[in-house]
């Protein structure tokens, strides 16, 4: 059998108090038994006085009628009834508490003597209450010749009675003994009740005590339970018990809070450092692919300018060129648009949603018809009816560089599918289409400005998405399946 160690200091609690129960328990059985074994010891004893005071009745009865023979006539006669109250008297003056007389099967009580009665004078009238046990053990005792014993026990005392045959001149004759033990207002009973008491009165006082150490123990921990899960991320200030114990806890934790603050400030300090590090490198690498992207069109168009006034006898030549150059201006419009987008995002303004499936389909609706130009079919899987709480304008500028990207990376014939979901205390928005990947060589750098795989990308709105979802505290990743690419963004949820 293995002791199980209790792993709270309530349960040291209870299991110290349930040693201290067993060990009073164990306490109490034993006094109890030592008054038994007591109370035992004190009828053996009282069961020989009575057999030593019936035996000394019976040699002075043999004293008493030595060198007579003959039965007296009388056996009322005061002389003879004195002579063997003397006889009882003499034999029984020396055994506290021991009573005796003399019984006759006709006559009855011959005699009777108590002479160690403690009352105000001498005791000669014999017990009305045992006189029917008296006569019965004498009769016996007489009429078989040899000693007889009874013993009454009742609620607070033991009775014990002894005959024995007195032979001589006189027929059916018996001397007796009977003396009591109390057992329940002796003194051995008053010291086994005493102890019980006191170990009742312990034991009453220590659990009434320890019910109220561990009412406060509970209280001053519950409090502590809820100043901690009150404290949103930061270990809060907690404030005394009153318990000693519990207040060293209550100043550790306060001082590991106070020192995780700090740290966490010059965390935080350090990460404003490295994300102004991180932005300055990649102002500069945007610096660098902006003038390279810039480059491209300007050469272009300044090649179809120069091209059109070389041949300023062909209209068609200059309509084809004003119409290059507007496409290259668009391109630069988008290019500058998203870059704008990059550098200048606000932090997010989370509003209510009321319908977030319906926040998908309005996104599907609104790319739906440039899909539909190039054959391919926009599906919105989700049964979500749930309302959240996010920027709005944001997330659907994320969703829509994905749709877009889908749209773009995807065949005549393919499909991109929305779903959202719910995940315990995440919100999981999906885009996936079944285009022609992601090329291996771009994967580790997909969101990074001007990453792209298409001539006519500006590498932009995917490093948009990644802004855009990273200020909501949330994340974005890409799966990239055999038979095309999901983009999977995750969102904290905030119920509406």
């Amino acid at each position: 059998m293995s002791f199980v160690v209790p792993r709270s200091i309530v349960g040291w609690f209870i299991v110290c108090w349930s040693a201290f129960l067993l060990a009073a328990v164990t306490v109490g059985v034993l006094l109890w038994s030592l008054y038994q074994e007591s109370a035992v010891e004190q009828v053996r004893r009282a069961s020989a006085t009575v057999t030593l005071g019936c035996d000394m009745i019976a040699d002075r009865y043999q004293f008493f009628i030595a060198g007579t023979s003959r039965t007296p006539a009388d056996l009322r006669d005061p002389a003879l009834a004195q002579g063997l109250a003397d006889v009882v008297r003499l034999a029984l003056r020396d055994l506290q508490g021991v009573e005796g007389g003399v019984w006759q099967a006709e006559a009855g009580s011959l005699a009777y003597a108590f002479p160690t009665y403690e009352g105000s004078g001498e005791k000669t009238d014999l017990p009305q209450a045992e006189q029917p046990s008296i006569k019965e053990a004498a009769e016996a005792a007489a009429l078989d010749g040899s000693a007889v014993e009874r013993r009454q026990e009742a609620r607070s005392q033991v009775l014990l009675l002894r005959a024995c045959p007195l032979p001589g001149p006189i027929p059916d004759l018996a001397g007796w003994t009977m003396t009591r033990v109390v057992t329940t207002d002796g003194r051995a009973y008053g010291l086994a009740m005493g102890g019980l008491s006191v170990l009742l009165v312990v034991l009453a006082g220590s659990a009434t005590w320890l019910g109220y150490l561990l009412l406060g123990w509970s209280s001053r921990l519950k409090r502590l339970e809820g100043a901690l899960a009150r404290g949103a991320g930061d270990l809060p200030k907690l404030a005394p018990t009153g318990q000693r114990d519990l207040d060293r806890i209550v100043e550790a934790i306060n001082g590991a809070g106070a020192r995780l603050a700090e740290a966490r400030q010059r965390e935080e300090s350090l990460a404003r450092q490295v994300a102004q590090s991180e932005r300055l490198a990649a102002l500069g690498r945007v610096t660098a692919g902006v003038a390279h992207e810039i480059r491209n069109p300007i050469g272009a168009m300044r090649l179809k300018a120069e091209n059109a006034l070389a041949a300023d006898t062909d209209p068609s030549r200059k309509e084809s060129a004003l119409r290059m150059i507007l496409t290259q201006i668009g391109r630069l419009d988008t290019l500058l648009r998203n870059l704008l987008n990059s550098v200048q995002s606000s932090p997010p303004k989370p509003r209510p949603v009321s319908d977030i499936g319906d926040f998908l389909r309005e996104r599907a609706e609104f790319f739906r018809e440039q899909a539909a130009a190039q054959a391919i079919d926009i599906i919105v899987d989700t049964d979500m009816r749930e309302a959240g709480c996010f920027d709005e304008e944001q997330v659907a500028q994320a969703l829509g560089n994905l749709i877009l990207n889908a749209i773009e990376n995807t065949p005549a014939e393919g499909t991109v599918r929305l779903a959202a979901e719910r995940h315990e205390s995440s919100l999981v928005l999906s885009v996936a289409d079944t285009g022609r990947g992601v090329p291996q060589a771009l994967r580790a750098n997909l969101f990074e400005p001007f990453a792209t795989g298409r001539a006519e990308g500006t590498g932009l709105g995917l490093a948009i998405v990644r802004e855009i979802i990273e200020a909501h505290k949330g994340t974005v990743r890409v799966m990239h399946r055999n038979d095309g690419t999901t983009f999977v963004v995750e969102l904290p949820w905030r119920p509406s």
